[in-house]
This record gives structure tokens, C-alpha cells and sequence, in this order.
């Protein structure tokens, strides 16, 4: 989905100089890396959690010697894996058909950037994967994928939005990730407040896993809906 969007936005629905449309072709592409990575982390590792808890594979875990810890250890690098498999993909359609040009170094620095700005939103993943109802996830995941998607700034430029919308999607990690990685595909200086901004987000994401685990373990707790 995000290959198609990036071809159908930079082949079709954008014009401009030739400097307009490379840099439009380069800020793009870091917006489709970053999008790609909300729908890997939050619609695949809670429909995957899930999955396993509702089958008994979780409980399983208890009682095994490979703990729990090693389990979300591996799949939270499968999913950063699979992402990461993305981003070339979507670096390698737009050197070859959209005459993009990128160094090793952008391509090392893209990937970085990804996996760890890709984190907040796999621990978010983690949490709604305690939803009870498989059909209430799939709901609530695209409650939270699209307009996290639109409010910061990944499908239109953050600028053309309303000012409310514009001050909650420059708080969103997406958002931190997004401008992070378009510096690094432009050539501009990298701001310390989205590397800032990334961590706090990672921080609440593993504070919001450590309670929702908590809750569920020790009270049999889980959602309602």
C-alpha cells in the first residue's frame, strides 16, 4: 500500500520545477517509510499477539523454559525486520523509477531511524493486542492508523491542516520520525527535538506495556470491548 501511494502521489498527482519535484519525490518517500511502518507494527503485531493469546500459545510460554521476554524479543524484530525490508523496497522503486538519488549513507541512516522510530508504535501494538474481540482490534487499528497518518502530515503536508490539527500532530511520534528521516533524505540538520520527542515516546510505550501486562497477569484483566 505505501509502494502504490508513493508511485500513484509522485507519478501522478504532483507537479512542479524538477528542484520541487526531487525534493517533493524525497520527502515522500521518508512519509511512505514512516507509514509503512505504523501498519507493520500496529495492524501486525497486535493481530499477532492476539492470535497467540487467543489460541493458549502465551500460557504455553509460562509454563516452558523460554519465558515469555524471548518471544516478544523475537517478534518485535520480526516486525523491525519486515519494516526494514520496506524501506528498501520503497528506496529501491524510487531510485529506479522516480530517478531519486540516494547515498549509503542515507539509505544506513533511513533504516536507523526507522528502527527506532518504529518502536513507540510496536509497543502501542502490544497493548491493543489485550483487546477482547479480534473485531473491536481491527476497528480500533484503523481508528488509530489513518488519522494518525493524516494529523502528522504523512499523506498531505502538515502545513495545509487546520492550527489545532497542525499542534496535535507535531507532538505525535510519527510525526518526530517523519521530520527526522525527511532531514536526513534532504540534506538538512537534524533537530534534537524529534530525536527528544522519539525517546519520550518510547518511554511511555514501555511504561503503557508494563502497566496493560501487569493488569492482565495479576488481575486476569483484559478490555471489554
Amino acid at each position: 500500500m505505501p509502494a502504490g501511494f508513493y508511485l500513484l502521489f509522485t507519478k501522478i498527482m504532483i507537479s512542479g520545477t524538477t528542484a520541487e519535484l526531487s525534493k517533493l519525490k524525497l520527502s515522500y518517500l521518508g512519509s511512505m517509510i514512516i507509514y509503512s511502518g505504523i501498519i507493520s507494527a500496529i495492524f501486525g503485531i497486535a493481530s499477532l499477539l492476539k492470535a497467540d493469546r487467543d489460541e493458549g500459545f502465551l500460557c504455553y510460554l509460562q509454563l516452558a523454559p523460554a519465558k515469555a521476554k524471548y518471544y516478544y524479543g523475537s517478534l518485535y524484530l520480526l516486525i523491525i525486520l519486515v519494516n526494514l525490508v520496506a524501506v528498501l523496497i520503497l528506496q529501491t522503486l524510487a531510485v529506479l523509477l522516480n530517478s531519486v538519488k540516494l547515498d549509503l549513507y542515507q539509505v544506513l541512516f533511513s533504516i536507523l531511524i526507522v528502527g527506532i522510530g518504529q518502536l513507540p508504535m510496536v509497543l502501542l501494538g502490544t497493548c491493543l493486542s489485550y483487546l477482547k474481540k479480534q473485531e473491536t482490534l481491527n476497528v480500533v487499528s484503523n481508528l488509530i492508523v489513518f488519522p494518525l497518518a493524516i494529523v502528522s502530515g504523512l499523506w498531505w503536508p502538515l502545513s495545509i491542516m487546520p492550527t489545532w490539527i497542525q499542534k496535535v500532530g507535531q507532538v505525535m511520534p510519527t510525526f518526530f520520525a517523519n521530520d527526522l528521516l525527511s532531514s536526513v533524505l534532504l540534506g538538512n540538520q537534524i533537530k534534537t527535538g524529534n530525536i527528544i520527542g522519539i525517546t519520550i515516546w518510547i518511554i511511555i510505550g514501555i511504561a503503557g506495556v508494563i502497566v496493560t501486562l501487569k493488569l492482565y497477569h495479576h488481575r486476569g484483566w483484559s478490555f471489554n470491548a
